[in-house]
């Protein structure tokens, strides 16, 4: 008696129903699209702010029977979210507040990721003594709370450019960038180091070290185009947590004075939240959406790359 046993047909991946998983993968979730819009709609205001109608100029008051009093509108037709304490438009500083939240968000992101990538990189590949350089580095920055080191940064250059005159340029809004940069390159470096240890020993890699080509030629051809995307959806995670990171540093008073950031709104607006809770809950709701915009888009960028580690 003989035994048959025949294999099941193999069915065509083209024809095959999608699965709950393949569907998910082919189409963005609802929040990466959200994140979009909302980033787009905002960047788009910032862009035209000045000759778009329904936006004020940053220092027009809004008046009440021809007197500008101290909270005198609430959220409505005249000023859709109200006025400040000076009587300017609450919808209007937002948005002119957004453009030095962002312009300090990737500024500080660029610094951090240009800085961290480059570090991470050279210690991952070599290894060795650099390795050990990158590590104390990387350590050094990450000892303190970042709090406090960015406290600590910033106070300190405010005592520099007493010293130094030629470091006049260095306005609040760059000691900020500079410090948010400074405090990125870890998270950064330690990311690129561990993505390039896990590629240095790649058969790409070993093939390209066989037919003679150099480090630089290796890194920059064979490893750095594997750890873009990595690095790039670590950058859009990353940004929304510097953009709050420099909202709770005008909070504590360390923000830019003009145009008011959103950090610099809730913190003069906090103090009056029971008479006008517009002042300070929709700096406070144009920050959460931004953020969790950044957030969800990253989010969908790990995704759609397969990284798993990507966060700071």
């Amino acid at each position: 008696m003989t035994l048959t046993i025949e294999s099941p047909p193999v069915a065509d991946p083209a024809s095959a129903p999608d699965t709950p998983a393949r569907t998910q993968r082919r189409r963005p979730r609802i929040g990466m699209w959200f994140g979009i819009t909302w980033l787009g709609g905002l960047v788009f205001c910032i862009v035209f702010a000045s000759v778009l109608p329904f936006i004020r100029l940053y220092d027009t008051k809004i008046r009440v029977g021809g007197k500008a009093g101290r909270y005198n509108l609430g959220p409505g037709w005249t000023a859709w979210l109200g006025t400040d304490s000076s009587s300017h438009d609450v919808f209007a500083r937002c948005i002119y507040g957004a453009r030095v939240t962002l312009t300090v968000g990737v500024l500080s992101t660029v610094i951090g990721l240009v800085v961290g990538g480059l570090l991470g990189i050279a210690s991952g590949y070599f290894q060795g003594w650099t390795d050990r350089v990158g590590s104390i580095i990387t350590d050094s920055l990450l000892a303190l709370p970042p709090l406090l080191l960015a406290l600590l940064l910033v106070y300190r250059m405010d005592d520099l450019k007493d010293v130094y005159s030629w470091l006049g340029w260095l306005d609040r809004q760059w000691e900020i960038t500079l410090t948010l940069g400074i405090l990125a390159i870890a998270p950064f470096a330690r990311i690129a180091r561990a993505q390039t240890i896990a590629l240095r020993d790649r058969e790409f890699v070993l093939a390209a070290r066989s037919l003679g080509a150099k480090s630089g030629r290796v890194i920059a051809r064979e490893i750095l185009p594997n750890l873009i995307p990595a690095m790039l959806t670590v950058a859009v995670t990353g940004l929304g947590i510097l953009v709050a990171a420099e909202g709770a540093l005008a909070f504590l008073g360390l923000g830019v004075e003009r145009p008011l950031t959103w950090g610099k709104m809730i913190s003069d607006g906090q103090r009056d939240l029971a008479r006008a809770w517009w002042a300070t809950i929709f700096p406070c709701l144009f920050l959460f959406l931004t953020v969790i915009s950044f957030n969800l888009i990253g989010d969908q960028l790990a995704r759609r790359f397969d990284i798993r580690e990507a966060a700071i």
